[in-house]
């Protein structure tokens, strides 16, 4: 089994921990509002 790793969030720097192949990780935001604001979706 997989073990979380931890990775720092591009919108708002934070670190977070989430497995190596989630979303998270793959796309480097802790939350949904962190992806929304990183990508300018507001």
């Amino acid at each position: 089994m997989s073990e979380f790793e931890t990775y720092e969030c591009t919108a708002c720097g934070e670190s977070f921990a989430a497995l190596p192949d989630a979303n998270a990780a793959t796309n480097g935001y802790c939350s949904p509002a962190c992806e929304v604001e990183g990508k300018g979706l507001h």
